[in-house]
Parts: C-alpha cells; sequence; structure tokens
C-alpha cells in the first residue's frame, strides 16, 4: 500500500513539475525534490523516467475520459436540439480543463511531445474507443468519429492554452467562441439534419 500512495504522490508531484518546468526541465532530481522523495525510490515505482511520464499521462488521459463518458448521454437527449446537446457536452469538458490547469498543462505538453508517439499513443487509442463507440450513432455513417473527436479535443486544448498564458481571457466570450468553432465544424456530420 506504501508504494502505491508513493506512486500516486509522484504521479502528482510530475503532474505539477512538468505543468510548472515543462517536459525538458521535468528531471527524477525536480520530481522527488517537488515530492520529498528520495530519487532513487522512483525506480521503485516506475521502470524509469519515460515510464513515469507515461503513466503520469495515462492518469490524466484516463480522467479527461472518464469525464466526457460522463457526459456523452446528452447526446442522446431528444427534449433536446443537437446544438443544446453539443453545448452541455462541451461545457463540461471545457469547464473541467479550465478548472485542472497543471493537470491540462502537463496532458498537452506530453500529448504533443515525441514520448506520447513513443510511449502513450496505442494505449490513448484503446482508451478513447469506446468514447467513439458512444459518439457513433450521434454521426452519419460516413463520418471519421476518431478525426471528429480528435479534432475537438484538439480545439479546446489550443483554447485552454491560449486562456491559461493569458491571450484569452477566461469569461463567457471565449468559452462561446470555442463552442462555435467546434461546433460550426462538426454540426455537417450529424445524422439528424436538426442542427
Amino acid at each position: 500500500m506504501k508504494q502505491d500512495d508513493t506512486r500516486l504522490r509522484l504521479i502528482d508531484g510530475t503532474i505539477h513539475v512538468i505543468a510548472r518546468n515543462g517536459l525538458d526541465k521535468a528531471t527524477t532530481k525536480s520530481i522527488g525534490i517537488e515530492t520529498s522523495t528520495n530519487e532513487a525510490y522512483i525506480y521503485r515505482c516506475f521502470k524509469d523516467k519515460e515510464d513515469m511520464f507515461a503513466k503520469t499521462f495515462e492518469s490524466l488521459d484516463e480522467e479527461l475520459v472518464n469525464k466526457a463518458m460522463q457526459h456523452v448521454s446528452v447526446m442522446y437527449m431528444q427534449e433536446m436540439n443537437y446544438e443544446m446537446r453539443c453545448r452541455v457536452f462541451f461545457t463540461s469538458v471545457w469547464k473541467f480543463m479550465l478548472g485542472n490547469k497543471d493537470k491540462c498543462l502537463t496532458f498537452i505538453r506530453y500529448y504533443y511531445s515525441p514520448y506520447f508517439k513513443q510511449y502513450s499513443a496505442e494505449s490513448h487509442n484503446r482508451r478513447y474507443k469506446p468514447l467513439v463507440e458512444k459518439f457513433k450513432d450521434a454521426f452519419r455513417d460516413e463520418a471519421n468519429v476518431w478525426m471528429l473527436l480528435n479534432y475537438i479535443l484538439n480545439v479546446m486544448l489550443d483554447f485552454a492554452v491560449k486562456v491559461f498564458d493569458g491571450a484569452v481571457p477566461n469569461n463567457d466570450d471565449t468559452a462561446e467562441h470555442v463552442f462555435r468553432l467546434i461546433y460550426g465544424s462538426v454540426k455537417q456530420y450529424f445524422r439528424k439534419k436538426e442542427c
């Protein structure tokens, strides 16, 4: 049990160090200092630094998928039109991202790094497959749901960084702009033309 607690503490420390300093400066030494853990103990919990990064990303990836899965049922609520369904889904994920700055920044930095392709792309694809399956019925048969969900995620991540960097304000106007950008791009692929 103690090793599991230490592992979780190291993942949490890795999130804070990567969010603050980036991947290049996230050393085992800096993570050890962040978590008040002997650097050598890291190698009892993880194979190496890359494994620790991958496990940290997988933890964040799982959390994001779970958040999305909690709200995907809104896409099938017949009492709302598609735009409202999409707005409810978007709002929950957008607020989650902006409410977890360190987690979001760490996710982004890893997701767009060479580490992702080398260590985590396959598990990421498997993890998102159930979400893709849940969304399939909302889109026309010829739509590539995987690409659409990737587009949505990438736009949200891009604007989340802009909010965190202060390039755009964290307000309702920004949220509306991001929603309109996403919805305007994907609505043509919805199965029903009630958008």
